[in-house]
């Protein structure tokens, strides 16, 4: 039962049809939504992130953070679901870390793709630091993409406790009767992991169907989302995996692919 969201924005304008598709979607579930205003200190350029920082004082620093919070509130006034704005300003090393010890329990997060976003590396660090240390499952949804009642997923499958941290996620948001496409790249020696994940979901009151291949010179993610565009699924589901516990930033392949360029609403669980 989805009843608590949590989106995360950096600008207002840009940002509007992001959060008019997220409040639609909470007023369809009767969810609650927190929207979370972030405010980073300005710095040098982009490429030079995290380092490259700019002094501002704390008082102009939470002046620009209320200011989009009322931005915000104005463009949500007549929003037909439950929610409230907070705002957050810090360093913008520090923001990702910041956000995490401030709000850790939601069902879903929700972010949207890069070109709502001021700061598109802020955004990075964002997702990275909500896939990894949140424990909660995390949404990207692309422009122009709704996020509709998942009367169609498709789940990018390998065995791995990740993985079965999706399974359980695409349950819970899942309508029942749900077609789930399962989804497994160049299949090793496992070969009954397929059938197990899709026994569970049957147990639940989904319709799986299982798909080993193997596509030469594709990796998983561009094989995944190929599923999911061509059979338009409302949502593609996969586990998000951190190959480096030195830095969080560093993503493996499939991960940092659908963090980045997707087409259609995209579920990450950790």
């Amino acid at each position: 039962m989805i009843r608590d969201l949590l989106a995360m924005v950096d600008n207002a304008t840009t940002a509007r049809p992001f959060l008019d598709r997220v409040l639609a979607f909470a007023a369809a579930r009767g969810a609650h939504v927190e929207i979370a205003a972030l405010t980073p200190s300005p710095y040098v350029a982009e490429m030079l992130l995290p380092a490259g920082g700019m002094y501002l004082p704390e008082e102009a620093l939470a002046r620009d953070d209320s200011a989009k919070v009322a931005a915000i509130e104005a463009l949500i006034a007549d929003a037909h679901a439950q929610v409230s704005v907070f705002g957050l300003h810090d360093d913008v090393a520090w923001l990702a870390g910041d956000m995490r010890r401030r709000r850790q329990l939601a069902d879903l997060v929700l972010v949207a793709t890069s070109e709502a976003w001021d700061s598109p590396w802020l955004r990075r660090r964002v997702l990275e630091t909500s896939i990894l240390a949140s424990g909660t499952p995390t949404v990207i949804l692309p422009p122009d993409m709704d996020l509709a009642p998942v009367r169609h997923a498709v789940l990018g499958w390998k065995p791995s406790p990740e993985a079965n941290r999706a399974v359980h996620d695409l349950v819970a948001i899942a309508e029942q009767g749900a077609k789930v496409d399962v989804v497994i790249v160049d299949q090793d020696a496992q070969s009954d992991a397929g059938e197990e994940v899709c026994r569970h979901l049957s147990r639940h009151g989904l319709m799986p169907e299982l798909h080993r291949v193997s596509f030469e010179g594709m990796d998983d993610a561009e094989v995944i989302c190929g599923y999911a565009v061509r059979g338009k699924a409302d949502l593609l589901v996969a586990g998000g995996f951190g190959h480096s516990r030195f830095r969080e930033i560093f993503f493996g392949g499939v991960t940092r692919h659908l963090l980045d360029d997707i087409t259609v609403p995209v579920m990450l669980s950790h």
